[in-house]
């Protein structure tokens, strides 16, 4: 895969919506990212849409990589999904602390 470039914009932090969840998880697997604050937000909300997972406080950025990547093995086909596609998906319930990605 070519090395990825992230996008910065303030919705989505460092983090392209051109990339499917597998460049994501694959971005993701550089411990130095994993706990950038900048990436809760975004994560929560991909999360979120991948797994209808409603949290009782505010998860990690680990547990929430943790949470995309046990999602995508449970359900590989999960891996092709666009980050930008994943708000045209019908998506579970999410609560309203979780912002939208657009």
């Amino acid at each position: 895969m070519d090395t990825l470039t992230a996008t910065r914009t303030s919705d989505h932090g460092p983090i392209d919506t051109d990339w499917t969840i597998d460049d994501l998880i694959q971005w993701l697997s550089d411990d130095a990212g994993q706990h950038d604050e900048a990436l809760r937000r975004p994560l929560a909300r991909i999360e979120a849409l991948l797994t209808g997972t409603t949290w009782s406080g505010t998860p990690s950025t680990v547990a929430l990589i943790r949470s995309i990547t046990d999602a995508v093995r449970r359900d590989p086909a999960l891996r092709r999904i666009r980050i930008g596609e994943l708000d045209r998906q019908e998506s579970p319930r999410m609560p309203e602390r979780i912002p939208q990605l657009t």
